[in-house]
């Protein structure tokens, strides 16, 4: 988490920028109704393009580059079909057993995790994205559930006071959704920090298995 707070200050504005509209416009929706269905709207055709311009800009920060968040939406919306139908695609297979079952659930969830990221960062196809993704977990989920658990709850929690604290203020949504605003992209960071590492773990074990790379 360390890392991942040093890393995230040159992209930190534009990834909680494209993380407000999701935080922030149902708050002006009037009704209940119109609120539900533009969040299912925002959530397949938006989140997926938002989403993949926040692991574009992450990347860039983890290289300690900078970027602006024109290009990042620019590179998001040329991969939007595969982001949108990877994000469909999770939805389809994640659902069913976190309804049914919590624990299969949390398992797929964990070895799907770095579809979106494959797409985004190597250009896959949301079949060989989640391919990849599977291949990449093999042999590693508590590797990868145990850092994202202590993540979760080191950044969560925190918005859990907030809301808590304000709850019954004028404006406790909006302190609320703001504080979760802030922890978006230093939890993308973290999440993509450990993507990284089990990439190079991956690289590092083909090479050994391959007697021509020495």
């Amino acid at each position: 988490m360390r890392d991942a707070f040093d890393r995230v200050g040159p992209v930190f504005v534009p990834i909680a920028l494209l993380a407000l509209p999701a935080n922030i416009l149902p708050l002006i929706i009037p009704t209940a109704f119109l609120k539900a269905a533009f969040n299912i709207l925002f959530a397949i055709l938006v989140t997926p393009i938002l989403g993949g311009a926040s692991i574009w800009l992450a990347n860039r920060g983890l290289a300690g580059e900078t970027a602006d968040i024109g290009t990042a939406v620019s590179m998001a919306w040329q991969r939007a079909g595969q982001l949108i139908l990877t994000s469909l695609l999770l939805l389809v297979i994640l659902l069913p057993s976190l309804a049914l079952l919590l624990a299969p659930g949390i398992y797929l969830a964990v070895r799907l995790f770095a579809a979106q990221y494959e797409v985004m960062l190597e250009r896959k196809s949301p079949t060989e994205a989640l391919e990849a993704s599977w291949n990449l977990t093999k042999g590693r989920w508590w590797q990868v559930f145990w850092p994202m658990i202590a993540i979760t709850l080191i950044m969560v929690i925190p918005v859990m006071i907030v809301a808590a604290i304000f709850a019954n203020a004028p404006f406790g949504d909006w302190v609320t959704n703001l504080a979760a605003v802030a922890i978006t992209p230093v939890l993308i960071m973290a999440i993509l920090m450990i993507y990284k590492v089990l990439k190079g773990g991956q690289t590092a074990a083909a090479e050994d298995a391959n007697p021509t790379s020495a």
